[in-house]
Parts: C-alpha cells; sequence; structure tokens
C-alpha cells in the first residue's frame, strides 16, 4: 500500500485508554471480537453494535503495558467514551481520551528502521485486517517530530491516502457504511478478522450469528472499477432498478454494496451511476 519510505499521519483518529483489573470481562460482552486474542495478539479489529445487530462504531484494540488503546474516528470519541461509561456499572474500569499520541500508518517494510527510534511508550504493530500488509504505530506527540524528523521519509496528504486507500479496497466504515442500518456480515467484517463465531454473547451477537449460518445476506461490501463520464451519486442502478450503494470513490476506483445476486463468479454485470459505469471487483483480502 505505502511505498517504502511513505508515511500518513492519521489525524482522524484518536484514541481511548481503558484499564482496570476488569477490563478483559468489561470489553468482552461488549464487542464483536473475542478480547482474550489480546493475551497473545497485540492488536484486534472490532466493533460495537446495537441490540438488533445494527453498525454502530468500528475500532481497533491493542494491549500495551496492562492497558488497552482503544483507537477509533475523531467524531465518534465521545460516543464510544459514554456507552463504555454507560456499560461500566461495578466494574473495576476507567477510561481516558488520549491527547498526546499521535497515529502513524506506514510501510511494513521500514519498520525495522523505525522501531530501534521509539521508546517503550509507543506501540508498532500490523493493521490486524489484513496479514502484514502495513503498520500502525501510535507514537507521543513530542518523540514523533524526534524520530521522524531524522528520518528520510515522506509524509502523504490526506488526499494521496484517501486514493491509495480506495484503490486498495480498505474501507473506512465511519464513509463506507449507513450507521444504525448497516450489518457486520454485509459488511465482510468477518473477512476483516473482525468478528469471532466462538466467543460468548455480546450486544447484536444473535442477529450477527443467524446472517451467518442462515446465509441471509441480501447485499455485500465489494470494490468498483469505475469508468467515469462527469456525475456519480450514492445510486447504483442496472436495468433502471437501484441494486446498490456507491460510498467512497476516486474517478477510478469505489468502495460499496452490491446485491448479493450481481455477485457470481463470473459476473461482467455493468452498471450505471450518474451518467458513469461501474464494474464489481472483489476486494483482494476476500
Amino acid at each position: 500500500m505505502f511505498e517504502k519510505k511513505d508515511f500518513f499521519n492519521f489525524k482522524d483518529n484518536g484514541l481511548i485508554k481503558i484499564k482496570g483489573d476488569d477490563k478483559f470481562n468489561f470489553i468482552q460482552g461488549i464487542i464483536s471480537n473475542d478480547i482474550n486474542i489480546l493475551k497473545k495478539k497485540t492488536s484486534i479489529f472490532s466493533s460495537i453494535l446495537t441490540p438488533q445487530g445494527k453498525f454502530l462504531y468500528d475500532f481497533f484494540l491493542t494491549h500495551h503495558r496492562n492497558d488497552f488503546f482503544l483507537e477509533c474516528n475523531r467524531s465518534n470519541l465521545d460516543e464510544i467514551l459514554k456507552k463504555l461509561t454507560l456499560y461500566k456499572l461495578r466494574s473495576d474500569v476507567s477510561f481516558e481520551i488520549l491527547t498526546d499520541y499521535e497515529i502513524i500508518l506506514t510501510s511494513k517494510n521500514n519498520s525495522d528502521e523505525i522501531r530501534e527510534k521509539l521508546s517503550e511508550s509507543s506501540i508498532i504493530f500490523f493493521d490486524p485486517r489484513f496479514e502484514k500488509f502495513f503498520k500502525r504505530i501510535y507514537i507521543k506527540k513530542n518523540e514523533f517530530q524526534k524520530v521522524f524528523e531524522n528520518l528520510d521519509f515522506k509524509e502523504i496528504s490526506h488526499d494521496e491516502y484517501h486514493s491509495l486507500r480506495i484503490q486498495n479496497a480498505i474501507p473506512d466504515f465511519t464513509v463506507d457504511s449507513f450507521k444504525e442500518k448497516s450489518l457486520l456480515m454485509e459488511m465482510r467484517f468477518d473477512e476483516l478478522n473482525g468478528i469471532s463465531w466462538e466467543k460468548g454473547c455480546y450486544l447484536g451477537q444473535e442477529i450477527t450469528a443467524r446472517m451467518k449460518y442462515r446465509k441471509i445476506i441480501k447485499r455485500k461490501l465489494v470494490s468498483f472499477s469505475i469508468n467515469f463520464k462527469s456525475e456519480l451519486n450514492q445510486d447504483i442502478l442496472y436495468e433502471d432498478k437501484i441494486i446498490g450503494s456507491l460510498m467512497s470513490h476516486t474517478k477510478e476506483k469505489g468502495i460499496g454494496y452490491i446485491n448479493s445476486e450481481f455477485l457470481e463468479d463470473d459476473n461482467n454485470f455493468i452498471f450505471k451511476c450518474g451518467d458513469s459505469k461501474l464494474k464489481i471487483i472483489e476486494p483482494w483480502w476476500v
């Protein structure tokens, strides 16, 4: 995804620290993934749902020095903090929004060069959605300048990252989902390593499990190649019928949802969106 010397300062995301003796049991009953994975691995990808199984928030949970770091979009920080506080009851857990960290994305190929310059307060790990594709770094702001000013690296812009993300079919569910409407199996959350099928109950589990075992997924997340003319909108049409939704996009590639009937192995469907044409590309990570 990134060239070897590229990095991106992900300012759209922020961190919540979760600490306390009950943090494993507390989080386990809320999220879609298995928190006990963090007893062996550094990070997991997960979500919080409504009781009806509708998507609310996605995030990364990382285990560092006996605490959890929850990374999510900044627009959701306060909502997630309120949700955690609501569920806390008598559990021995506490929460704090961290303001002194930067979140950095970088190539897997330059991590050794960076790692040797990091202090113990920093964390560097593979993005848990993908198998060794790129790395995430949590680093104190005062350390960030010291580390990266002495490395011959290039910071890419927000627009460059946006283009790379869509080119590589990496969803950002802050914009690539319908909050309180989307369902995890439609979002391919299982294929993004965000669901545990072995753990106990959590909010929205029944609906998620039913969709998997009864195979009643009506639409799915896909990537699109775009033959752009002059206009794109959200509605995707086939024979003048709305059969999907285009979410994030450039003029060449897009991410969106399509009715499952169009997901055939040898599909050659051409769809309309505005006055442009779209063709399905299965995400490389499927």
